[in-house]
């Protein structure tokens, strides 16, 4: 099968409209995300998981995976979180591997320094990063390109947009992979630090409709808590302010939830970067689904992805069962 390779793709976020695009920008803007939160009504149903979503991308470096900013020289692994409501249907993808634009969009305006094609699920691509003489003053690398659902992912030749063969669905994804700072690696948080529900230990693994939780369909308020380490937020010293000067920073931590049923009161926690306790936890109310919704005794899973200001992140799931 022949591949071309493209020559742009969109840069903006387009939930509503194919091509479907997930983006996971590096130093993302956690704090004005964290305005945005904690006023107004119930959460926007974008945390209910309802088709296939890529939510995700975990960067490691071959060798010591606790690394999200691999050096030039060695090779990392992405791998994609993908979810579904029920099991993952069977998955194509295909990324190309390019320098940043100018503009510091998630987009290629030269052609790419290679491309990557599978049916690996969860997707997962290694990249060998480039040697300083080819990065050149590039301080990251832009992965990008399309996962599909039950077909096969294809690239227009003249937009170079990303698209599925058969008229399949699937979402254009784009991460931009930060390079090492020598002198401030970036490692990837942790997610599984310690979950409770309604204030009783929360573990991973095990069925819920066998072992519990168990809840009743149509009731709420329940308290989901998550606890997150301090030593995930690293110090680090970037340019900063105007005028730009080297500045003394500190990450901060964004925990997206979703779930599978029922409604999260909010999407997203935060643990901000002057939060000085050595352990945090933050909470969030679920509401179960309505009565009329379940039938029988169900499970339902929760996914929580945790990322910090420089690109590390992790993901864990939980699940409780629903009864009628």
């Amino acid at each position: 099968m022949t591949t071309l390779l493209p020559t742009k793709i969109a840069s903006r976020i387009t939930m509503s409209h194919r091509p479907q695009t997930t983006l996971f920008p590096i130093g993302s803007a956690l704090v004005l995300a964290a305005v945005a939160i904690g006023c107004g009504p119930d959460f926007d149903p974008g945390s209910l998981i309802e088709k296939t979503r890529v939510i995700g991308a975990r960067v490691e470096v071959d060798g010591a995976p606790e690394r999200a900013a691999p050096a030039p020289g060695e090779t990392a692994t992405v791998t994609w979180l993908v979810t579904a409501p029920t099991a993952i249907p069977p998955l194509g993808w295909a990324f190309a591997l390019c320098a940043p634009n100018a503009l510091g969009k998630l987009s290629c305006d030269e052609a790419p320094l290679d491309l990557y094609q599978g049916t690996q699920s969860p997707p997962r691509v290694t990249i060998a990063v480039p040697g300083t003489d080819a990065l050149g003053t590039a301080k990251s690398l832009i992965l990008y390109g399309r996962i599909c659902v039950s077909s096969v992912p294809t690239f227009d030749p003249v937009s170079g947009y990303p698209g599925c063969t058969d008229q399949g669905d699937g979402t254009t994804a784009a991460v931009s992979i930060k390079l090492q700072d020598p002198a401030f690696p970036n490692h990837n948080p942790v997610a599984d630090r310690g979950f409770t529900f309604d204030g009783q230990a929360w573990t991973a693994g095990s069925d819920p409709c066998l072992k519990g939780p168990r809840v009743k369909a149509g009731t709420d308020e329940h308290v989901i808590a998550i606890v997150s380490d301090g030593g995930d937020r690293e110090s680090y010293t970037a340019i900063a302010g105007y005028p730009p000067v080297p500045t003394a920073l500190r990450e901060a931590l964004q925990i997206s939830e979703f779930t599978t049923l029922g409604k999260l009161k909010t999407g997203s926690s935060f643990v901000e970067a002057a939060e000085a306790a050595p352990q945090t936890t933050v909470e969030v109310k679920w509401t179960t689904p309505a009565p009329v919704e379940v039938t029988a005794e169900a499970p339902v899973t929760f996914t929580f992805v945790v990322r910090d200001d420089r690109g590390g992140t992790d993901w864990t799931t939980r699940a409780v069962c629903v009864t009628p």
